[in-house]
């Protein structure tokens, strides 16, 4: 950016940047349903992963983690970073169908249907 002048004193807005680092965009995550998989309560979470309790507060009131914490918190529920903005159910089923052949994914498909019929729809 450079100096910046208002008047007579010079203001250096070189670093203005790297005193405030940015903030991390809030982003719909599911970690209260992945600690709730491993049967932990909020204060249990903050035990396990060492964190302070107003971090852990932020994230079951819709913030997001920082990059530091998503790496932390997948290796902990051991999915990928990315996984933590999934439901824990479907970030599993990505992972099973991965690498999978269109073939055997329709097949796959099938079997769970047949074994599992839709449910129908009560009025």
């Amino acid at each position: 950016m450079g100096i910046v002048t208002y008047g007579n004193p010079e203001v250096d807005m070189s670093n203005v940047a790297k005193m405030r680092p940015t903030k991390q965009p809030r982003r719909p995550h599911h970690i209260q349903q992945w600690a709730e998989r491993k049967h932990l309560t909020q204060a249990q979470l903050v035990d396990e992963l060492g964190a302070d309790k107003s971090i852990v507060s932020r994230w079951y009131s819709g913030s997001s983690p920082s990059v530091e914490w998503q790496a932390k918190l997948a290796a902990f529920f051991g999915c990928e970073p990315e996984g933590l903005f999934r439901d824990p159910n479907d970030y599993w089923l990505s992972q099973f169908l991965k690498g999978r052949d269109q073939e055997e994914v329709d097949r796959i498909r099938a079997t769970l249907e047949t074994a599992f019929p839709a449910r129908k729809k009560t009025a």
